[in-house]
């Protein structure tokens, strides 16, 4: 599965990237909104892990525009912020599969990729919450 991983802290971005890569995905990291948007425009991912807050903006339009070049394609957002509910996550874009809270456990959030990514994708409905995230169902 080819993953891009939108997470401005550095530290953890090369921390997500590597344990996915040993998962055996192909990824890709970047730690700004610009960046993704740049790459979404030429390339088509299979998820996006996406941290929602970057530089104190939302970098939801990152999750559009993945799901824009590749309809298949599911977000996992991933946010510090106390501010939005998980369900308020997923009102804001249909292209969000999943949230997760920070801080993450690295196993929850390959076990989440694995799991948004072996579900079809459908329209959106009620959410179903699973221990550390939620998910569409």
């Amino acid at each position: 599965m080819r993953i891009l991983v939108v997470e401005d802290d550095p530290n953890l971005g090369a921390l997500w990237g590597d344990v996915l890569e040993r998962a055996g995905h192909a990824m890709l990291l970047v730690d700004t909104e610009a960046e993704a948007l740049k790459l979404l425009q030429s390339t088509a991912y299979d998820l996006v892990v996406l941290d929602l807050c970057m530089n104190g903006s939302q970098a939801l339009g990152v999750a559009t525009l993945a799901t824009y070049r590749n309809p298949l394609c599911k977000v996992v957002v991933v946010s510090g912020s106390a501010e939005y509910s998980r369900k308020t996550l997923f009102a804001m874009s249909p292209a969000v599969a999943a949230a997760i809270r920070k801080p993450v456990d690295i196993e929850d959030l390959v076990e989440v990729c694995n799991a948004v990514q072996s579900n079809e994708r459908r329209a959106p409905v009620p959410c179903l919450e699973s221990g550390c995230a939620e998910f569409r169902q």
